[in-house]
């Protein structure tokens, strides 16, 4: 169980830092021009973080967990199976969104996916690392 708070604890560090550079360089904006197309309400401006936060923690215990019982405990093989898992995630959830609403466009759901990955690779890595290093 300690192993799993401290992995924990470091991925939810760096991979916070990370993600909140990309959410100012990408995704707020991307978000506000988003916000701007439909009747105040529909859209938020800014994303609610608890549900943010919320969705984050689920994934990053899924990684930890699932990266654990796979053997997955150094830094190299945390970025391949950490990007493999950002892509084919978030692959699922562009293209499940974009087939039930005409929110998104192919482009936004493409760069996501490539976005997601490299925070996948990263996180994936922090992972390993901490796995090892705690376990």
């Amino acid at each position: 169980m300690k192993k799993y708070i401290l992995t924990f604890i470091s991925t939810f560090f760096a991979t916070g830092v990370v993600g909140s550079i990309l959410g100012v360089l990408y995704y707020g904006p991307e978000q506000a021009k988003l916000s701007k197309l439909f009747p105040p309400g529909i859209v938020n401006e800014i994303p609610d973080p608890v549900f943010m936060l919320i969705s984050g923690i689920a994934l990053m215990l899924l990684m930890i967990i699932s990266f654990d019982k796979m053997g997955v405990n150094n830094l190299k093989n945390g970025a391949v199976t950490g990007a493999w898992y950002g892509a084919l995630i978030f692959t699922f959830f562009g293209f499940q969104f974009m087939g039930l609403v005409n929110i998104v466009t192919v482009e936004f759901v493409l760069i996501d996916i490539s976005i997601s990955t490299v925070i996948g690779a990263f996180q994936g890595a922090v992972i390993g690392w901490s796995l090892r290093k705690f376990g």
